[in-house]
Order: structure tokens, then C-alpha cells, then sequence
């Protein structure tokens, strides 16, 4: 046991299963506690969503060009994850606003402050995932792991939906914050461990411990001089790239693929599926909630040899024309809560167990790059974070124009009165099938021009 838990992977898998543990509770919940729970104004809401908006944009690309240029600290990626992990669970369990005060002010802190800590440790964690060593067979080796690491992590949705009572008990739910909170923060100081560092030994005395304080090696810091290649030109240089464009359209889709799926899963469920098949808190919602957060991550894990034949370009094609046809085919199907609930596990595996992919491209991206301008290293915490500079905005967009139009077909009386009117039934079926059809086509168009897809093909099938 000792030595699988000093193997690399192993350690990677960690890192992800701190991050997406807590990440995943947010991002379910944290729109359905405030406009339901808390009952905050969509005013408030709409201008709490505009600065994290702001905010979740520049954070990643900042945190990366610090990560790729800095002398200090924060050009380690284990000592940004250990020196940032208390602070995110302590932003993540105050999220959940303990003390009743006007809580459009305290969810613009804290989105702040959790996301700020939550962009420096993403970064770090994808630039480790980009530098495994291996190519394909690495990353897609690393994907694996990393997908297990998040199969466990989703299992918090069921049971934080049993615990609380689907929110109805918002103390159980807040303890439960807490214990994810801290099991996060232990995942993430074990992926952090200066062992697993290429240039890091293992300290071996108290004094030794004292000069490495700092977690860096006398390597790290003469490597760390060589930074006189990052600059405006390295960012245009990724600019320019078609290639790299298609991954930034085609991920900014998918990030709001997900983020509505995740935000507005317990929403739709409550409009469209009778308490009389799914009752609220009960095992078989939770039951439902578990299959369609699990299966992506077990599909995801069991596709590492599909991923290293076929190549990830092809099989996220594949993955939206797959989108398309459900969409259109189960829309036209009727109105049956069955078909709904069908549809959902349907989207859930689509997009779920695709947007792992998005790291294997982004890191055959960054091993092209750095071939092509004969870097002295490769760029990926700065690549990752121009990455998200273009993509996190779908985080906000997409949950600021699902409220806007649910609210324009009665959604803030339901919030009240608990009645769902025709009119908003309807709304709720046509948002849930057909802004997946349309974005899915869209990427299977925009993805139609990514030329590194038969370079790599050809690249794996003669390390095969």
C-alpha cells in the first residue's frame, strides 16, 4: 500500500479528487441554494454572476503566467497546491452562509475568494497533468487515474441529497461541507508531498526540511531564471494557432454544456419528473443522481486503451453527433417523465465523460508547441490558463441566461408557490433538449478543422 501511495499517478489522482470533491458540491448546489434556499433577488444574483464572470476570466491566465514566470514559490506546482488548499476549503465551507445577513454581498465574496484559490490549484494540478511523462499512453494512463480520482468525488451529490433531505435540512448539508472540505484538503497535501517532485529529493533531516522550506531545489531555481521567452509574443504565438482556437470554441461550448447540467439538474428534475416516480429526498432520486454522475466517470475510465487506438479528437466527435441525434430523436419522442430521465443520463454521459478529453488535447497542444518554437519548457500552466481566460466565462453566462429565461415563464412564483405552470414546464423541456443539440453541432463543426488529430493518430500508432 505504501508504495502504490508514493506512485505518481497515484498522487495525481489525489490532487483531483480535492479539487472536484469540493468543486462538484458547488457547482450542484450553489445555484439552488441561493435562489431557492436563501431566496436571493435576481438582481443580486445577476450581478454576483457578472463579477465572478470578471473575475473567473482573469484569474486562471493570471495564476498561469505567474506560475510559468515567477522566481518564488509559485513557480512550484506542489507548493502552490500546499500552500493554497487550506485557504480553498476554508472559502468553500464559508460559502454556504452560516449567519443570515444580505446574501447578495456574501456570495459575491465568496465566489471570489473560492474561485481565486480554486483557479491557483487547478492551474497547477493541469500543468503536472500536461508534463506526464509517456505522451499518449501517459495522459491517457494520467486521464484514468484522474477520472477515478472524480468517480469517487461525484458520490457526494447522492449523499449530500440524502443527508439533507435535498436541501430541506440545510445544517446537515453545511456539517457536510465541512468533512468535504477538510478530506480535500488531505487529498491535495498528499498530491503535494515534495516526493513526488522530478527535482525534489526526499528530506532526510530537520535542517535539510529548513532549507527546502520553500519546497524548491537548487534545480528549480536555476531553472526558473530561464524565463525570458514568456512574454506577449509567447501569448500571441498561441493566439494565432487554428488549432488552438478550435480547443477554445469548442471547450467554452462544453463548459456551458456542463455547468447547465450540473446547475439546473435538480431544477428540471423537480419541473418535469412527478414526485410520485422521483420523491424529493428519497433513495431513488439519489439512486438516479448517482447513476448519472458515475457512469460518465466509469465510461471515462474504462476508455484509456479506446483513447491511445482512436485518439481524442475523434471519440469527442463522435460524443456530439451522439448529442445531436438523442437531442432531436427523444425531443420529438413526447413529454414522459421517462424519456426525461432517459434524455438526462443520456446528456449527463455525453458531456461528462468528453470533457476529461479536453486535458489530453490541451496537453498534445502544449507537446506541439513547445516542439514547434523549440521552448526551453513547455508553457502549460500559461497555456491552461489562457484556456481558461476563454472558457470559464461559460460558468457565469450559461447559469445567468437559464434564470433569465426560466424566470421569463414563471420560475421565481414556482420558487414561492411550488406550483409549475404549463407554460414553465414546457420552457424547462425545450431548455433542457435543444441548447444541447444546437452547441453540440456547433462543436462537431468547429472541431471539424483541428488538424493535430491525425498528427497524434499517426504519432501513437508507431509508439503502439
Amino acid at each position: 500500500f505504501h508504495r502504490k501511495a508514493r506512485d505518481p499517478m497515484v498522487a495525481l489522482a489525489a490532487g483531483q479528487f480535492g479539487l472536484s470533491v469540493m468543486q462538484t458540491l458547488f457547482m450542484f448546489y450553489y445555484v439552488k441554494v441561493y435562489l431557492n434556499v436563501f431566496k436571493i433577488s435576481e438582481t443580486y444574483f445577476a450581478i454576483a454572476q457578472a463579477l465572478f464572470l470578471v473575475w473567473n476570466a482573469i484569474n486562471d491566465p493570471l495564476f498561469g503566467y505567474l506560475q510559468d514566470s515567477s522566481t518564488s514559490w509559485l513557480s512550484n506546482r506542489r507548493a502552490v497546491m500546499r500552500r493554497f488548499a487550506p485557504a480553498m476549503a476554508i472559502s468553500f465551507v464559508m460559502m454556504w452562509q452560516w449567519m443570515p445577513y444580505e446574501q447578495g454581498i456574501h456570495l459575491s465574496i465568496s465566489l471570489f475568494f473560492y474561485d481565486a484559490f480554486f483557479s491557483a490549484i487547478g492551474v497547477a494540478w493541469s500543468a503536472m497533468f500536461a508534463e506526464v511523462d509517456g505522451g499518449v499512453v501517459g495522459r491517457a494512463s494520467a486521464m484514468k487515474h484522474s477520472q477515478l480520482a472524480i468517480l469517487l468525488s461525484v458520490n457526494v451529490i447522492p449523499i449530500a441529497e440524502k443527508i439533507s433531505g435535498s436541501l430541506d435540512n440545510l445544517w446537515s448539508f453545511q456539517l457536510m461541507t465541512i468533512v468535504v472540505a477538510v478530506l480535500g484538503v488531505g487529498c491535495m497535501f498528499h498530491c503535494s508531498d515534495p516526493y513526488f517532485s522530478k527535482t525534489d529529493s526526499l528530506p532526510t533531516t530537520a535542517s535539510k526540511r529548513n532549507d527546502e522550506h520553500s519546497l524548491l531545489s537548487s534545480e528549480d531555481k536555476l531553472e526558473m531564471k530561464d524565463n525570458s521567452e514568456l512574454n506577449m509574443t509567447s501569448v500571441k504565438q498561441l493566439l494565432v494557432r487554428r488549432d488552438f482556437l478550435s480547443i477554445l470554441f469548442v471547450n467554452f461550448i462544453h463548459n456551458a454544456r456542463s455547468v447547465m447540467h450540473l446547475n439546473f439538474a435538480s431544477i428540471t428534475t423537480e419541473l418535469l419528473i412527478p414526485s410520485t416516480i422521483l420523491p424529493k429526498g428519497s433513495l431513488a432520486l439519489a439512486i438516479f443522481y448517482a447513476a448519472c454522475t458515475l457512469a460518465p466517470q466509469i465510461i471515462a475510465i474504462l476508455s484509456e486503451g479506446v483513447v491511445v487506438r482512436m485518439g481524442a479528437h475523434s471519440i469527442a466527435q463522435m460524443s456530439f453527433l451522439a448529442t445531436v441525434v438523442a437531442s432531436a430523436l427523444l425531443y420529438l419522442v413526447g413529454t414522459s417523465p421517462y424519456m426525461v430521465m432517459v434524455y438526462m443520463f443520456i446528456d449527463s454521459v455525453a458531456v461528462h465523460s468528453t470533457a476529461p478529453l479536453f486535458n489530453i488535447l490541451i496537453s498534445e497542444f502544449i507537446e506541439d508547441d513547445h516542439r514547434r518554437h523549440e521552448r526551453s519548457k513547455p508553457l502549460s500552466s500559461l497555456v491552461f490558463g489562457v484556456n481558461a481566460l476563454f472558457v470559464k466565462p461559460a460558468q457565469s453566462i450559461a447559469p445567468l441566461a437559464v434564470v433569465h429565461y426560466l424566470n421569463s415563464y414563471g420560475y421565481e412564483g414556482y420558487k414561492s408557490s411550488h406550483f409549475a405552470t404549463g407554460d414553465l414546464q414546457e420552457a424547462s423541456r425545450f431548455m433542457l433538449f435543444i441548447p444541447p443539440l444546437v452547441l453540440a453541432a456547433a462543436q462537431w463543426i468547429a472541431f471539424r478543422s483541428y488538424s493535430l488529430a491525425e498528427r497524434n493518430r499517426r504519432a501513437t500508432t508507431h509508439t503502439i
